[in-house]
């Protein structure tokens, strides 16, 4: 196939157990990492987005953005007073800000992702308190209220991104090291693990959580499809989990696995490349958007580099590359609207913090 610089069989040993109707994965890895190579992709598509100012809403650092009817969901990662911020899509005026930043009983202490359910329902992954707490937004009166807490109950290294199967199943990266994913229910009570971290190699015990935070990765699941896809910070690395049959398929890019030294308190210093910060599977694809930019590049001009990737790497759902959309700004999130094709995406480096990009008609 165009595109695919060598393939290697995918033959991972992996036992998927039913337990209460969700698989266990066990990864059973050696030297030989059981990864497809790619060095290229099939097609490459330049686009022009339209940039948006949000005049209303006070955000530092829109990081996620979620599109749901007339409204996008707005999540600022280093805000100065809310987390959340939701915008009317045909004026983008700010109609609510909430998740108030703090350490009270109501309030947020560090939010890395949000996810819309029914009847204007706002769940909020706060890394810093572990805990999922759940907002309802009226619209008509301009509130958010706070409806529930679930705290995460089993002890372990912080989690750094969460994604949600609806209102009743939560994924967490595992930053342990131990496995990939932590499955959590309704009450915060761990029922399952998935996973392990793709590395050449075994790990060993005494850097697992060392090798975890250099493998730290954004993660989106799809429920429908009940297919979730895992993406590297750093490094350029794809995984992507079929629940439905219990199996894996892990992609590696040009620049390949998370470049890291290990420091004297063992903690991962990266000297490879920024990767990915964000994923999403949609009916049709898996998108995710692609940063590319070394470190080295970035400590020699600190203050005129960008932050964001200019590229979104676009795959089928089996992990077979489909095109490369290459972008006009930086950005940091997306989400994806196939149904309109629209791309609403976050920029961090200009006043226009969201930017709104056509999907090519050629794609579908």
């Amino acid at each position: 196939m165009n595109g695919i610089k060598r393939s290697i069989v995918l033959l991972v040993g992996l036992a998927a157990i039913i337990t209460g109707g969700y698989f266990f994965f066990i990864d059973e890895r050696d030297a030989d990492d059981g990864a497809t190579y790619y060095s290229e992709f099939p097609e490459e598509y330049l686009l022009n987005g339209e940039g948006y100012v949000v005049e209303d809403a006070l955000m530092r650092y829109p990081f996620r953005v979620c599109q749901r009817g007339e409204y996008l969901y707005l999540l600022d990662l280093h805000c100065e007073e809310n987390f959340c911020h939701v915008l009317c899509k045909a004026d983008m005026k700010c109609i609510v800000s909430f998740a108030q930043r703090g350490s009270a009983p109501n309030e947020v202490l560090q939010a890395n992702n949000i996810y819309i359910g029914e009847e204007n329902q706002v769940w909020i992954f706060d890394a810093g308190n572990r805990r999922v707490s759940r907002w309802r937004c009226d619209f008509e009166q301009a509130t958010a209220q706070l409806q529930e807490t679930i705290p995460i109950r089993e002890k372990m290294v912080y989690s750094s991104n969460c994604t949600w199967n609806g209102d009743s199943i939560f994924y967490f990266t595992d930053k342990t090291g131990d496995n990939r994913i932590l499955v959590c229910n309704r009450s915060g009570e761990v029922i399952a693990r998935m996973g392990s971290i793709p590395a050449k190699g075994k790990i060993k015990d005494g850097i697992k959580g060392t090798v975890a935070q250099a493998w730290d990765a954004y993660i989106h699941y799809n429920p429908q499809l009940r297919l979730m896809a895992i993406v590297t910070q750093l490094g350029d690395v794809v995984e992507i989990y079929d629940l439905k049959s219990g199996t894996e398929k892990v992609l590696k890019g040009v620049w390949g696995e998370p470049q890291y030294r290990v420091t004297h308190n063992n903690h991962a210093l990266p000297i490879g490349i920024m990767g990915y910060s964000d994923v999403q599977v949609t009916e049709k694809y898996i998108y995710a958007v692609f940063h590319g930019r070394t470190f080295k590049e970035i400590a020699n001009d600190p203050y005129n580099t960008p932050d964001g990737g200019k590229y979104i790497h676009v795959y089928k759902h089996d992990g077979t590359p489909v095109c490369r959309l290459v972008l006009d700004h930086e950005i940091y999130g997306i989400d994806v609207d196939e149904e309109n094709g629209v791309i609403w995406a976050t920029n961090v480096n200009t006043e226009e913090q969201i930017v709104r990009y056509a999907l090519p008609h050629t794609m579908y």
